[in-house]
């Protein structure tokens, strides 16, 4: 069998090579950054269903009760705040005998979100009730 010697075999440069590693570098640093703004709205999300959570087990307090204030002791309503706490946010809380409002700061995002008896929910206190929410 003869083989043909004369004929160049190809291969990829040094430089092409450097190319496709920059290139790939380069995707791969796009979407590591897009996690880290997928993530940080995950946990908004997160913030905002559980201030729901603690808002209907304030609510569920107030049915089985007329009013709101012991609501802080449902053992659902400390789960709900345990998970915003865990999630990042900083809750504040504020009820009275007839009304109540929870505000909790939002990581992602920067700002706030409040949720109150009247069912105002709102990304500041002032969508809430005013007096309650100070």
């Amino acid at each position: 069998m003869i083989r043909n010697f004369t004929k160049k075999q190809r291969a990829f440069t040094l430089v092409e090579l450097l190319v496709v590693i920059a290139i790939i570098g380069l995707l791969s640093t796009i979407v590591i950054v897009s996690f880290g703004t997928v993530r940080n709205q995950a946990k908004d999300s997160a913030i905002k269903a559980n201030l729901n959570q603690m808002r209907l087990a304030a609510e569920m307090q107030f049915s089985n009760n007329a009013n709101y204030m012991p609501a802080t002791t449902r053992v659902d309503y400390i789960a709900a705040k345990n998970a915003v706490t865990a999630a990042g946010g900083a809750v504040t809380e504020n009820f009275a005998v007839s009304a109540f409002c929870i505000n909790s700061t939002l990581p992602g995002a920067g700002g706030s979100w409040c949720i109150d008896s009247a069912g105002r929910i709102g990304n500041s206190p002032a969508g809430c009730n005013a007096q309650i929410c100070q």
